[in-house]
């Protein structure tokens, strides 16, 4: 009957064990997915720097043309005043060329 308390000693012990790894893996699961986004976020900033150089000073036409193939493929387009939106970027133009490319992160 003296061991009884050994046992339960025991498994307490290997219980605070067993949840001190689980902190610790959801410690590094943290620093996994800030890492994660950074990548993206910069991935992001890439794609929006290459749409920028490939779009400003273009004509509104050329972006009628893009919004109306991509939404044929699924892709939400929607227009509002000078500004078409395109999935998640949005093209501001101004008379007939486009000035200003954003992205929605």
């Amino acid at each position: 009957m003296k061991i009884i308390p050994w046992i339960l000693f025991g498994l307490s012990l290997l219980a605070g064990l067993y949840l001190l790894v689980l902190l610790l893996n959801g410690g590094a699961a943290l620093e996994d997915s800030r890492s994660e986004v950074v990548r993206l976020r910069e991935r992001s900033n890439l794609a929006l720097s290459i749409v920028r150089n490939d779009w400003l000073g273009k004509n509104k036409a050329s972006v009628t043309n893009l919004s109306k193939g991509l939404e044929q493929h699924g892709v939400i387009v929607g227009v509002e005043g000078n500004n078409f939106k395109i999935g998640d970027f949005i093209f501001e133009t101004n008379g007939d060329s486009v000035i200003k490319v954003n992205y929605i992160d």
